[in-house]
């Protein structure tokens, strides 16, 4: 799974909480009989994103995650069910502890 982060305005833990915030509301006007397992999923990986990710760290070191640029940002789930962040398709950021579905 792969969510792409607009990151024009703001920083990349902005971009996810934003995200996270607008899956989550766009979540409960669903009707109980559309398809939600893909939301349930976009949601977990974002809120595994938020409490895990060091995003200091990761503005610090990639300036391309502070926002305002016109990169293409992609948090997803990589080998072995690892959180992965790509800019431009280029894996950049993969985490040591496994991510559960």
């Amino acid at each position: 799974m792969e969510i792409n982060l607009n990151l024009n305005k703001s920083c990349i833990q902005t971009a996810v909480k934003r995200k996270y915030n607008r899956l989550i509301s766009n979540y409960f006007k669903l009707k109980a009989s559309e398809n939600t397992e893909i939301i349930e999923s976009e949601i977990s990986l974002l809120k595994e994103a938020l409490e895990n990710l060091d995003f200091a760290w990761l503005r610090a070191t990639y300036p391309e995650l502070r926002g305002g640029g016109k990169n293409e940002i992609i948090i997803g789930i990589g080998a072995d069910n690892k959180i992965t962040i790509s800019i431009n398709n280029r894996l950049i950021h993969e985490t040591h502890q496994n991510y559960k579905l």
